[in-house]
């Protein structure tokens, strides 16, 4: 709300124009940070609150590391749908931007799947804390099953009215041929996605950073193998192996999650 306030106020009434709507996003950044910290400081009640507790050297590396490798796996993930767009340039214009149209409902679905992955962070680092094993296992089970329920309802929504949202899109009747042509992809890859968000999302409230950016990694390699071998399927064969990256993140984690729930809690 505060970027769009300021955004709107910079740049609508003030005519500062992109200069402005960067203002605006910095400001909603220093506003948001700032209300974290005093949600923090009332959290961990601050009059009680000692340089020596913040500045805690295992738990700051710990920290740090976590981050190192939440921010490895983010790159490789970037690097994977960067490689999309770039070899559906060499398509042509027009598929470069029925490819475009086309990850906008990817993005749709993952907003929603987002929220189900932000709800296991929550959930089963609380569980981790605890030490309590059957709620981890429990919040672990509700996130993934409501979410595929959801991932499968947003794939059926997005054949169904996928025409639709496309020609909302796009004006290009050349460009909604070709976004018709390969909906089918984009639209699985709600159903067939659901556990890569939702493993990311245990594996994070748990802290298992590392096991996550090195099966990131693995599934980077699959996808890029993927492609390889599916060059000569074209735009299909792009599609076929973007969802085979989303199918691997998810089997891999499901894959690695007994070992290191078990690992955890003994």
């Amino acid at each position: 709300m505060v970027n769009l306030a300021v955004t709107a106020l910079l740049v609508l009434a003030l005519g500062f124009g992109v200069a402005g709507a960067a203002l605006g996003a910095l400001v909603a950044e220093v506003s948001g940070t700032a209300a974290g910290i005093v949600m923090a400081l009332r959290i961990v009640h601050a009059d009680t609150l000692t340089w020596d507790t913040v500045l805690d050297r295992g738990k700051l590396m710990r920290m740090f590391v976590v981050n190192r490798d939440i921010l490895l796996r983010t790159a490789a993930l970037i690097a994977a749908w960067g490689f999309f767009a770039a070899q559906g340039a060499r398509s042509g214009d027009v598929v470069l931007a029925a490819n475009a149209v086309l990850h906008n409902l990817v993005l749709m679905g993952a907003f929603f799947l987002d929220g189900f992955a932000a709800a296991a962070e929550q959930l089963c680092g609380r569980s981790i804390g605890a030490r309590d094993p059957k709620g981890f296992r429990r919040a672990a089970r509700l996130s993934l099953g409501w979410g595929f329920g959801f991932g499968v309802a947003a794939t059926l929504v997005f054949i169904v009215a996928g025409p639709w949202l496309i020609a909302l899109m796009t004006a290009s009747p050349e460009v909604r041929a070709i976004a018709q042509q390969f909906l089918i992809y984009a639209a699985l890859a709600s159903a067939i996605g659901v556990f890569a968000f939702g493993y990311d999302g245990i594996y994070i409230g748990a802290t298992w950073t590392r096991d996550m950016r090195n099966l990131m990694l693995a599934s980077l390699l699959i996808y890029l193998a993927s492609w390889w071998v599916l060059r000569p399927f074209g735009n299909s064969g792009l599609w076929i192996s973007i969802l085979i990256f989303l199918a691997a993140r998810g089997a891999l984690q499901a894959a690695r999650y007994p070992a290191l729930a078990k690992a955890t809690f003994t």
